[in-house]
């Protein structure tokens, strides 16, 4: 990439609106025509694993794998990290405390001093090996480890600014802004749409947790999910609001977790007997 390239890019986005209705469509288009995308892609083990964590609703049990999965399209309104309304995607984490911190946005602000809540999480086994598209982020010490191969790209400071400008979307807080979701949507599909234009088979994009900067998510085809991952094994949390501390929300059981495990994972009716 040239560096007059990347200004070019800079200068194209920056005239968009995230607040009008068509910037999803003009964002994705800066990055797909007449842009040449850098495209970076990481393989992923047959037999490695995801989590997916989510909240219980009333501290109702969820009873059956779906629930844990990727929601229905009807669900889907608004924009999020890397999907348009009505687009589903299975999104997952690394690792446990990743994904449980993905959830703290949702609960920190509204639930009150001795108010108890649960949280249920979902191990996936990734049945078969794939590949995905990264968003690179050296600041990202896991993720950096994943990266040691690409280690000429730590050497082209004009494809590090320019992840270094992406990521700096990324690690806004769309919870809080959510029309940022507007970039990162368009950006996550423009780079699988231009990952897939040149053959790569990539099942989807990975990017570094804003919620655990130390950490990073993975957004992936729902189809792929389906014919690809298996549930493993499920437990829940049962945590309580304790205090604000160092104006921060402290929990019982946060991370040092008393699981609750079901008494099996019925596979035949794809149920969760607890």
């Amino acid at each position: 990439m040239k560096e007059s390239d990347l200004i070019s890019l800079k200068e194209n986005i920056s005239k968009i609106n995230l607040d009008s209705e068509t910037a999803y469509e003009e964002i994705f288009c800066v990055f797909t025509q007449g842009f040449n995308m850098p495209i970076i892609t990481i393989p992923f083990k047959k037999g490695s694993f995801g989590f997916r964590s989510r909240n219980n609703i009333d501290l109702k049990d969820f009873c059956s794998f779906d629930e844990l999965s990727y929601p229905d399209k009807e669900y889907l309104t608004n924009y999020s990290r890397a999907n348009k309304p009505g687009q589903q995607m299975f999104y997952c984490s690394a690792d446990f405390e990743t994904n449980i911190k993905e959830l703290s946005p949702f609960w920190s602000n509204d639930l009150k001093i001795g108010e108890k809540f649960a949280i249920t999480t979902g191990t996936w086994n990734f049945m078969e090996r794939f590949k995905v598209c990264v968003i690179p982020n050296f600041d990202n010490e896991k993720l950096s480890a994943l990266l040691n191969r690409l280690s000429e790209l730590k050497k082209d400071p004009v494809l590090l600014e320019y992840f270094a400008y992406v990521n700096s979307f990324f690690s806004a807080q769309g919870f809080y802004q959510p029309n940022i979701y507007k970039f990162t949507s368009a950006y996550s599909n423009a780079y699988i749409h231009n990952s897939q234009v040149i053959g790569e088979d990539v099942k989807g994009i990975l990017y570094t947790s804003i919620q655990n900067t130390s950490g990073w998510n993975l957004a992936l085809s729902p189809k792929f999910v389906d014919d690809n991952f298996e549930l493993k094994s499920v437990f829940k949390l049962i945590l309580r609001k304790r205090e604000i501390l160092n104006s921060e929300p402290a929990y019982d059981n946060f991370l040092d977790p008393v699981p609750i495990i079901p008494k099996m994972l019925d596979y035949s009716s794809d149920k969760i007997i607890w």
